[in-house]
């Protein structure tokens, strides 16, 4: 290898580099809470809030939901399979609470962390 060789080796290790940090390491976009009724957004809250509760009520029912600690949840239901509140807390970008008798839904959206655009899931990662 010639010190040019060498040179132009380190080039292109510099811009890869560059180049994964520009791409995947911005800064990470607040992750939200998305709440909607029979597909209409109804209210939208930051993860990282403490906010307890909010009251969700529609002509299809009521639902009291939590957000603390980076995690949203459904606290009570006044539906009778109760299905959204045995769901637990949700923090992760893409995972949802769903109340079908209320016709509710509760998702969280986040478009960029960490992990890139998309983050790592148990396939990929």
């Amino acid at each position: 290898m010639k010190k040019t060789d060498i040179i132009l080796i380190v080039i292109i290790l510099a811009l890869s580099v560059s180049l994964y940090f520009i791409l995947f390491t911005g800064p990470a976009e607040e992750a939200r809470v998305n709440i909607y009724v029979d597909g209409e957004l109804v209210r939208s809250e930051g993860l990282a809030g403490n906010i307890s509760p909010i009251v969700i009520e529609s002509s299809y029912g009521c639902n009291f939901i939590k957000i603390d600690s980076g995690a949203a949840e459904v606290t009570w239901s006044d539906c009778s399979s109760r299905v959204c509140v045995r769901t637990g807390k949700i923090s992760r970008p893409g995972e949802v609470i769903v109340c079908l008798p209320h016709r509710l839904l509760i998702t969280i959206v986040g478009s960029r962390g960490a992990d890139g655009p998309e983050g790592v899931d148990a396939i990929t990662g």
